[in-house]
């Protein structure tokens, strides 16, 4: 008895001790997931990819980690000058964002950046040529919608999404469109998503361009213009932004 006593003690306290090394290392991997977020907003895309690398090392099936990882790869593929190696990170995204969909089905994560690499893989390509990719463009960010289970900065980036590529698809006629099976992008889908993304994340350089550029196509220039102008004086949050201001003042040139 004695013995089987000391074994189950044994026992109780290596579980016990093996449970606080899987606390502590889930513990690690939310804080490099929070430091990888925060790096990304600071602008420290190399930092935040270094980091993202060690997670991933370290608990390569963490969802939180791969749909980041998924991420990670469109924020690398905007970067990357190579096309050849650009296509290759967007399509590394989508590989990440099905990863992170297959570890837990019911995140909104896997599904809204697999949506953003598939729709750089359709702006890569051609989206008149790729009507197919655009379709799942379309299905992951309303699944995404669909599933509402997460921080208000996931649901802006899945109506982002969806509302970019109601946009990206109107500004040609439907009777073109069609044909292609992409008629069912219309300009109203893309004025309502792109509005809610600017709801639920304000002053947000990615979306108040887009909302703009939505504005201009419904012919809605002074408002449009307004908010053109007005990004200038945004900050920086995401790697891309000092671009997407140029872009800005190319389109108040458009409009004046």
């Amino acid at each position: 008895m004695c013995f089987r006593t000391a074994l189950t003690n044994i026992i109780t306290l290596c579980t016990i001790a093996l449970a606080g090394t899987m606390l502590a290392t889930a513990g690690d991997i939310d804080a490099a997931c929070e430091q990888f977020d925060d790096q990304v907003e600071r602008l420290d895309l190399s930092a935040a990819a270094t980091t993202l690398k060690a997670a991933y090392a370290t608990a390569p099936n963490e969802y939180e980690v791969l749909y980041r990882m998924a991420r990670l790869q469109v924020l690398l593929g905007n970067e990357e000058t190579n096309k050849d190696k650009q296509l290759a990170l967007y399509e590394k995204g989508v590989e990440f964002g099905s990863k992170a969909i297959a570890a837990n089905g019911k995140g909104m994560g896997g599904y809204v950046y697999r949506a953003a690499s598939y729709g750089k893989i359709a702006l890569f390509k051609g989206i008149f040529s790729v009507g197919d990719v655009v379709a799942k463009v379309r299905d992951d960010a309303w699944y995404a919608i669909r599933l509402n289970n997460s921080t208000p900065r996931m649901m802006a980036a899945a109506h982002y999404i969806l509302g970019r590529t109601h946009l990206s698809l109107a500004i040609k006629p439907k009777l073109f469109r069609s044909p292609l099976g992409l008629g069912w992008g219309n300009i109203e889908e893309a004025h309502s998503n792109l509005k809610k993304a600017r709801e639920l994340r304000p002053a947000f350089v990615m979306y108040e361009l887009e909302y703009a550029k939505c504005l201009t196509e419904m012919d809605n220039t002074q408002e449009a213009l307004a908010l053109a102008r007005k990004i200038a004086s945004l900050k920086n949050t995401e790697p891309g932004d000092a671009q997407r201001k140029n872009e800005a003042k190319e389109l108040i040139e458009e409009i004046e």
